[in-house]
């Protein structure tokens, strides 16, 4: 894997050093119980306060390779990610754009980034929330409970005036955190096949993708039979934060999600779908499926039907 041109050592006495005061962690820690995103208030008070935390940078470009754009900048403490490697398995027709990783890749990610069992663990990207929800999701099939969402990203930590880091970062201790797969839901192609005929199956792309209109990255436009659509981007506002609670219930009602456990979600390729996923359990609706393949593995079978509006 090419990572591109590597940013200079920089010397022990100019690294970002961690404050040596601390606050209560118990009191920033209560506010996340029940969410999973945190805000840039929150994570900025967890850093300052030296509390056990792991923080992820997942951002990925066409531009630059994962770990350019950590070393060009990136949140104190915070490890690198390459959602290509880290995130996902060997692309192919058969098994759609983005497939599961191996878990013994995830495991030696998660050693790697310095995941011990009681870290709470902040993901981030460059703001859109696509490649942290992955991360989000992967983590949390993996097995890591305590797993959290930067609410705007990296954007929103620089708007609000945080300082950013460069270079190669620290090298963790190896983590220790136990990895197994199969902590979250998932269907497969067979199971998608039939899903409509007794829950929820939601196109989580945008609306002239699922209409058929348009479709720029898989082989064939269109939609899978019987999917309902509500675009993932339709659940956060222009900052890439969710939208409130009861805004997010609205919008699922809109397709007949009352409820997590009947629901089974696809995108093109398991980004937009894992956002979807965490906005459900951000409101509340637990239990929803991901369909992994996505349209980029129904697509790649001429043998499966199509609807297009």
């Amino acid at each position: 894997m090419d990572f591109g041109e590597t940013a200079p050592l920089i010397p022990r006495s100019l690294r970002w050093k961690r404050p040596r005061y601390r606050v209560n962690r118990s009191i920033v820690l209560k506010s996340l119980t029940m969410t999973t995103s945190i805000s840039v208030e929150e994570l900025r008070e967890l850093i300052r306060g030296g509390n056990h935390i792991v923080v992820i940078d997942a951002r990925w470009s066409r531009e630059k390779t994962p770990y350019a754009s950590y070393t060009t900048a990136h949140i104190p403490l915070a490890v690198c990610c390459d959602p290509a490697m880290d995130l996902a398995g060997i692309p192919s027709r058969e098994d759609g754009r983005n497939p599961l990783p191996e878990i013994d890749r995830v495991r030696d990610a998660v050693r790697r980034w310095g995941i011990q069992s009681d870290h709470l663990v902040i993901v981030y990207d460059a703001g859109d929330g696509l490649f942290a929800s992955r991360a989000w999701w992967i983590l949390r099939w993996a097995g890591l409970e305590n797993v959290r969402v930067l609410a705007g990203g990296l954007a929103a930590w620089e708007r609000e005036g945080n300082e950013t880091a460069f270079g190669p970062g620290n090298l963790p201790h190896p983590g220790g955190a136990a990895v197994e797969s199969g902590n979250m839901p998932i269907v497969g192609i067979e199971e998608v096949k039939n899903w409509p005929e007794h829950g929820v199956l939601v196109d989580a792309r945008e609306r002239r993708r699922f209409e058929g209109r348009t479709e720029r990255v898989d082989l064939q436009a269109g939609h899978i039979p019987g999917a309902v659509n509500l675009a993932a981007r339709d659940l956060q506002n222009e900052r890439g934060e969710f939208l409130p609670v009861e805004a997010l219930r609205e919008k699922f009602a809109s397709v007949g999600i009352t409820q997590g456990v009947d629901v089974a979600v696809y995108s093109g390729s398991g980004l937009h779908s894992s956002l979807f996923i965490q906005a459900m359990e951000e409101a509340g609706l637990t239990g929803a499926s991901l369909y992994v393949g996505g349209w980029s593995q129904w697509a790649g079978n001429p043998n499966l039907p199509i609807v297009r509006l």
